[in-house]
């Protein structure tokens, strides 16, 4: 039995709730239409938070499908939703282009690190994809300096020749004009100074 078998079914199980549910889907490619039209990740704080936000949209998805699924991208460091057995890391590509998915961050860690976890991939203009080390090859992984990456077109290969681990849906792209988007502290700071008596009065 693969170490991975109860990712890949409750990957199979949201799949399958999406391309039978209209409503679910449209709830979610509504979600990620809204946070990724407000904030755009080419802005380097924004990024973590809509990492986080995409994880939560995710968790909200599964838990819809009736997979029992809980947010611990705080307390948890290779894996960002845990499944009663297993857990998925999450990895979002809004870019037009191709370039290359970063896996995990290794600033730090040791040379040996490895890709040990299932992942859900939300690439715009594919839709939710999933992988695990045993689906993609080690040697496909790369090492650059800071990160182990997998190239877009890697990623996108691997879906195109397995349908069964995509679900086909409305991703954005990132939005490129940064003069339009919101920023994360900016709009957290209106919101907390709307309940605010007087500095309310001089919110940027």
């Amino acid at each position: 039995m693969s170490p991975f078998t109860n990712e890949r079914a409750a990957f199979q199980a949201l799949k399958i709730a999406v391309e039978q549910d209209e409503a679910l889907r449209a709830d979610i490619e509504k979600a990620l239409k809204e946070l990724l039209g407000r904030f755009s990740t080419a802005i380097r704080e924004n990024r973590f938070v809509v990492g986080g936000a995409l994880e939560l949209i995710l968790v909200a998805a599964l838990r819809a499908a009736g997979v029992d699924a809980q947010h611990v991208g705080v307390e948890e460091e290779r894996i960002d939703i845990k499944l009663e057995k297993g857990g998925f890391s999450v990895k979002g590509h809004f870019s037009r282009s191709g370039g290359a998915i970063r896996l995990i961050n290794t600033l730090g860690e040791s040379e040996e690190t490895k890709w040990e976890t299932a992942t859900l991939f939300v690439i715009h203009g594919v839709g939710f994809g999933y992988a695990d080390p045993e689906l993609i090859p080690e040697e496909q992984v790369e090492r650059v300096k800071d990160a182990l990456v997998l190239k877009y077109k890697v990623v996108r290969r691997f879906l195109s020749a397995h349908p069964h681990y995509l679900i086909n849906l409305s991703i954005p792209p990132l939005l490129s004009d940064v003069s339009s988007s919101e920023l994360v502290s900016r709009t957290l700071a209106r919101e907390i100074l709307q309940r605010t008596s007087r500095l309310k009065d001089y919110i940027d």
